[in-house]
């Protein structure tokens, strides 16, 4: 392998290394869950979502002119929200086109971003920069996919929803007392994976 060969290969493994997958697919794939249409739940699998963006994301790279993480998730959800557009127009014949539906999708994937990373600050009491919060939230996101289904549920829908705890349990058909306590639980059990996750 002569020199330019050699650059050339070192360049490719650390542009993968810089879009390492494996952290986004988590993050991403709780906003697309939260954020496809209802029509499509059931019939297409969030994770078919976030493959695609991540291909796109891929085949795009090179449009990126962020520096930090956060500007990359960001720019990630620009394309997720490119990417559940396009899934209404194919797969739903009938949807609304037009700036509406794109302009309130961008603002509920803002908006889900930052009440996840808010979440993720509230797990770590200690004041981190930017760029820690990117990392944070991640690591949330991650967490938050490890835990039982009905654990997952009652801490998206107290901490990203903002329902109050009847509300929750009128939701999810359980007691106020027992919605308590899921909840409880389901925070000490994200306690656990997220200091799992961030000591490793």
């Amino acid at each position: 392998m002569n020199g330019g060969d050699e650059d050339a290969s070192k360049s490719e493994d650390s542009l993968r290394a810089t879009w390492s997958i494996g952290p986004l697919r988590p993050w991403l794939k709780m906003l697309a869950e939260r954020q496809l249409s209802p029509a499509l739940r059931g019939r297409i699998d969030p994770s078919d979502v976030v493959q695609q963006t991540l291909v796109d994301a891929w085949r795009g790279h090179e449009n990126f002119r962020g520096n930090t993480q956060a500007e990359r998730l960001a720019w990630l959800r620009t394309i997720l929200k490119r990417t559940l557009m396009r899934y209404d127009r194919d797969q739903l014949r009938t949807i609304k086109r037009g700036q509406g539906r794109e302009q309130q999708l961008q603002a509920a994937l803002d908006r889900d971003s930052i009440r996840i990373e808010q979440l993720a600050i509230d797990r770590e009491p200690n004041p981190r920069s930017r760029a820690d919060r990117a990392e944070q939230t991640l690591q949330l996101a991650a967490a938050l996919d490890r835990l039982p289904n009905d654990y997952r549920e009652v801490l998206t829908l107290r901490h990203i929803d903002g329902l109050s705890h009847e509300q929750i349990s009128q939701r999810i058909g359980r007691s106020n007392a027992a919605t308590r306590m899921l909840w409880i639980r389901a925070l000490e059990k994200l306690k656990a994976v997220y200091g799992d996750l961030s000591d490793a």
